[in-house]
């Protein structure tokens, strides 16, 4: 099954950029705040960044990789396990584990093996190369 991973790889293209996860651990997208909505790139980067689901950290770009063996029930698992514990230390950040996994092993189905992408809001794109 394809899904998001955390990357490295690009980061830096944008003064934006930012890697605070782990790399290689799977990704899932917050609901942007109404103030990242309004300007992705501003003080609030949560309309731009995806979240580690090991770490808990954020990153702006994600590589989407085929995982052997995983399958929806695992991922909706990992999902389910990462937002209790999101909650436990406060976060009012609510997402169906079920829904979020469809999400996003079917974003991830669009794109081929190794290919780089960012988030801008609602839309998940392919990171382009620098000067390109």
């Amino acid at each position: 099954m394809k899904v998001l991973v955390a990357t490295s790889v690009a980061q830096g293209a944008r003064s934006t950029d930012v890697m605070r996860c782990v790399d290689g651990e799977f990704v899932y997208a917050i609901e942007p705040c109404p103030s990242s909505r309004r300007r992705p790139y501003g003080r609030c980067n949560c309309g731009i960044t995806f979240r580690g689901m090991t770490s808990g950290g954020v990153t702006t770009t994600a590589i989407v990789r085929a995982v052997p063996g995983l399958d929806l029930a695992t991922f909706v698992d990992c999902l389910d396990a990462t937002h209790a514990f999101e909650r436990s230390w406060g976060c009012s950040c609510d997402i169906d584990p079920v829904a979020e996994a469809w999400n996003l092993t079917a974003i991830a189905g669009m794109f081929a093996e190794g290919t780089i992408v960012e988030r801008l809001v609602d839309r998940v794109i392919v990171r382009r190369a620098a000067g390109a």
